[in-house]
């Protein structure tokens, strides 16, 4: 990655591994270390691949010209992006073996890129929401190219499993939000239930933790008609969201977010 200024692991022809990005290289660091806690990670177990060295950057460097709103977000990609002790959090997910080779399984952060060429990684975002709704069964962010970013919800309902997208009927933990709700079509109208899924926004929005930055927030919202399931194709067999599936699914409405007035924009067909 760009931010290292250079090459960090290596390989020879004497000693690779299929798959394996190599070792260290000298006079720098690897490790792997898990992404809740910041600890680091015994070897042959997932977590995030950081480095450290002389090689890796200071940090992004922000342009006052460009207004408060702008150092700010910059502060904040600086802090998401190295720790106080100096690890260069890559967002890349992966292990280290018994010899020290290290390997990529896949990614943590899959960032969102704005309008004024902002890195979001909507992952944080994402979570600090659905865990403040219990209403929430899944939420993807878009805002690709966009002055901000606005999400597509789902609800929890009865059948849904990951598998199969459910039916019409709420889930039991669902009504008890709004007793006079049993399907989901009326949840879509009920001022309580899209009251408790903008306070959930509202309050990740303002956590620094999930929310580094402004260009990070979700400034509007829809209820989708139906839960993300593999059998529609919006998750994967295991149950991993498909973003461009969902995005160009849903890309009129998600586009019509950005002309509708409110916080809240009603799904419509």
């Amino acid at each position: 990655m760009s931010e290292c200024t250079g090459a960090t692991t290596w390989s020879t022809d004497l000693a690779h591994r299929w798959g394996s990005c190599g070792w260290a290289m000298p006079s720098t660091e690897v490790t792997v270390r898990s992404v809740d806690g910041n600890k680091e990670i015994r070897d042959g177990l997932d977590g995030e691949i950081c480095y450290r060295g002389r090689h890796i950057m200071m940090g992004y460097m922000a342009n006052p010209d460009l207004g408060q709103e702008h150092v700010d977000m910059i502060a904040g990609k600086n802090r998401s992006s190295i720790d106080k002790f100096g690890w260069l959090h890559s967002g890349d997910k992966g292990q280290r073996d018994e010899n020290g080779m290290i390997k990529i399984t896949g990614r943590y952060k899959e960032l969102i890129i704005g309008a004024g060429g902002e890195n979001v990684a909507p992952v944080p975002v994402e979570d600090g929401v659905k865990s403040r709704c219990i209403a929430i069964s899944n939420i993807m962010m878009f805002g690709d190219k966009q002055k901000f970013n606005v999400a597509v919800v789902t609800l929890k309902t009865v059948g849904a499993n990951g598998t199969e997208p459910g039916t019409d009927e709420l889930d039991p933990v669902v009504q008890a939000l709004d007793s006079s709700c049993t399907t989901l079509t009326d949840a879509m109208d009920s001022k309580i239930i899209i009251d408790a899924i903008t306070k959930a926004i509202t309050d990740t929005n303002n956590d620094s933790k999930c929310c580094p930055m402004p260009p990070a927030k979700i400034q509007k919202f829809t209820i989708l008609p139906s839960d993300f399931s593999s059998s529609t194709d919006e998750l994967t067999p295991t149950f991993k969201l498909k973003r461009t599936i969902v995005a160009d699914k849903y890309m009129k409405n998600i586009l019509g977010m950005y002309e509708a007035k409110g916080a809240y924009v009603k799904f419509s067909a």
